[in-house]
């Protein structure tokens, strides 16, 4: 789990940034590719760097990568880990 005292976004703000829904940032927690890092309330509470995390998988969502090929992508802390050999293998 990430330091909960880094900035946190709540999943309205992170919505408004993105332009996700929702209803896909619970999809993308349950398959494991984001993950709160607490909850306020009823609220979950991400890192700001989910939006970074969030701009990659669409980027790879449109690049022809399945959900369950980006998890591969991400740190179990939710950094960028690219096995170069692999994404461009990806054709």
């Amino acid at each position: 789990m990430k330091n909960a005292s880094a900035k946190t976004l709540d999943i309205g703000e992170v919505t408004r940034q993105t332009g996700f829904r929702p209803s896909a940032l619970r999809y993308y927690e349950e398959k494991g590719l984001i993950a709160p890092v607490f909850r306020k309330g009823l609220r979950r509470q991400y890192d700001s760097s989910v939006i970074h995390q969030l701009q990659m998988i669409a980027l790879g969502q449109q690049s022809g990568f399945s959900l369950e090929e980006l998890k591969t992508l991400f740190t179990p802390a939710g950094a960028i880990d690219i096995d170069r050999r692999h994404a461009a293998a990806h054709d």
